[in-house]
């Protein structure tokens, strides 16, 4: 009996050990985990709250920095630059008086509030303006993908700005600023290039572009500065003045009436955004898988989609015609890909439509390319070589044309007495192995003009067309 207890007391004492253990684990654990997030610690009030207000200031260095990079994104955008976008984002000063909006709400400080709402406005100002100046004076006007991407912001462009915004200030409230997290910040949310893409929408009165991008600046901005807000209040920055309770919760409702507002429209395009990535996927396994026929090719189609009316999925074919039975066939399918609010062309040879023909002249010359390179890759040993090979080839084809029409306005200066001209080429053979092609113009001269005179006419003209086209086998034939 006695050794029965002893065991049961002994197994409580290993219960209550292990019980213990697991416990002081588990808080060892969350203590942990709390000192590894921890972020107050490291907190510098004073120097970070006199680091951001440095960077309020916008005038003299920060403006000439300001020019720069909107003339650094501007470029960038006119060429499609992605790098020298990234560099203008980088250069941009646009940070400091977002970042001293959120920092001046958390602390109560309304005189630093009016002085970066003031900056901001000057800065955003100069941009459109000098970004619209640029491009109307610009001679490229064609619209890249580094313009259209500023132009339809969406959901994930909140999330980026917020994350960004808190990456931002949690790095400039340490005693050690992280220098690659502001970097970072500054090339994710991407200040400058809304701007002028706006600009550039000004410019060119493109007003979907405009407000686009604009509104993409605005969400940026926006949300960078509510999460230096949030994080200002999160580590209990020191107040410059004292609110009431009351007054302090009409502030925060205004603050997220704002915000929700803002980030409203964004949720509506990234909803579309979604809505068209889905019927995009759909319609290119629509027609990958429908439309796989012996003796027939797609050479191209079209997926255009339409949010408040019928979607549109044209296929240009070529090869043997399919019969109506078939697009039918394939028209009744459209429902199982979820593709019931949307019209499907065919286009086959039948049509003898435009597109096709200059589809089939596409693939032609793309296939001429081919062969001339697959049979002389044998030649091809170095990057240098493939490089003066093409070179040659595309001499050998500006060479079978002339500039006839310049040619004939110069002839009519140089030699009044032709009346009549007519250009070909011939080919030229010895019936052994020489063959050759020769550009050959043909001339009618005034009848007032006596042999003689048409010899030396005609000769001269040889001799100033050889030098003219570069091309020592030019001939010249009385007609």
């Amino acid at each position: 009996m006695q050794e029965n207890n002893i065991q049961e007391k002994q197994e409580e004492e290993i219960k209550e050990a292990l019980k213990f253990n697991f416990s002081t684990f588990f808080k060892s654990l969350i203590t942990y985990f709390t000192n590894l997030v921890n972020i107050r610690n490291e907190v510098d009030y004073e120097g970070s709250v006199e680091a951001i207000r440095k960077d309020i200031d916008f005038k003299g260095v920060n403006v000439w920095i300001l020019g720069a990079s909107i003339v650094i994104a501007s470029i960038g955008l006119n060429v499609n630059s992605t790098a020298v976008v990234i560099g203008a984002m980088l250069v941009s000063p646009l940070m400091g008086p977002i970042v001293g909006v959120g920092l001046s709400v958390g602390i109560n400080d309304f005189k630093m509030l009016i002085q970066s709402l003031k900056s901001l406005g000057t800065a955003v100002l100069i941009s459109v303006l000098i970004s619209a100046l640029y491009f109307s004076l610009t001679p490229f006007g064609e619209v890249q993908s580094e313009l259209i991407a500023r132009t339809r912001p969406t959901l994930l462009d909140v999330m980026v700005a917020v994350f960004g915004g808190i990456a931002l200030i949690v790095a400039k409230t340490q005693k050690g600023t992280v220098a690659s997290a502001i970097f970072g910040v500054a090339i994710a949310t991407a200040l400058m290039p809304p701007l002028c893409t706006a600009g550039y929408g000004l410019a060119n009165g493109n007003w979907s572009f405009f407000l686009g991008a604009f509104y993409l600046f605005l969400i940026n901005s926006v949300f960078i500065a509510l999460s230096t807000w949030l994080i200002v209040k999160y580590l209990k920055f020191p107040l410059a003045t004292y609110m009431n309770k009351v007054r302090q919760k009409k502030v925060q409702r205004y603050i997220w009436i704002i915000s929700l507002l803002i980030i409203i429209p964004s949720g509506f395009t990234f909803w579309n955004t979604i809505q068209e990535s889905i019927f995009e996927n759909n319609a290119e396994r629509f027609v990958t898988e429908n439309f796989e026929f012996d003796g027939t090719e797609v050479i191209n189609k079209k997926i255009t989609f339409e949010k408040d009316s019928m979607s549109l999925i044209e296929v240009y074919l070529i090869g043997e015609i399919i019969p109506t039975s078939t697009e039918q066939r394939i028209q009744t399918k459209l429902r199982e890909y979820d593709l019931t609010t949307t019209k499907l062309k065919i286009h086959q040879s039948k049509d003898k439509t435009e597109e096709i023909a200059g589809q089939l002249s596409a693939k032609i010359k793309s296939g001429i390319l081919e062969d001339i390179y697959e049979k002389n890759e044998s030649i091809l040993n170095s990057k240098e070589a493939k490089i003066d090979f093409l070179q040659d080839e595309l001499l050998k084809y500006k060479g079978d044309t002339i500039p006839f029409a310049a040619i004939k306005n110069e002839m009519a200066v140089q030699y009044p007495d032709v009346i009549n001209m007519s250009y070909a080429k011939a080919i030229s053979t010895n019936f052994n192995d020489k063959q050759d092609t020769i550009k050959t113009f043909f001339m009618t001269w005034k009848p007032s003009l006596n042999d003689k005179e048409i010899v030396k006419q005609k000769n001269a003209m040889e001799n100033w067309l050889r030098v003219r086209l570069n091309d020592s086998k030019v001939r010249v034939f009385n007609y």
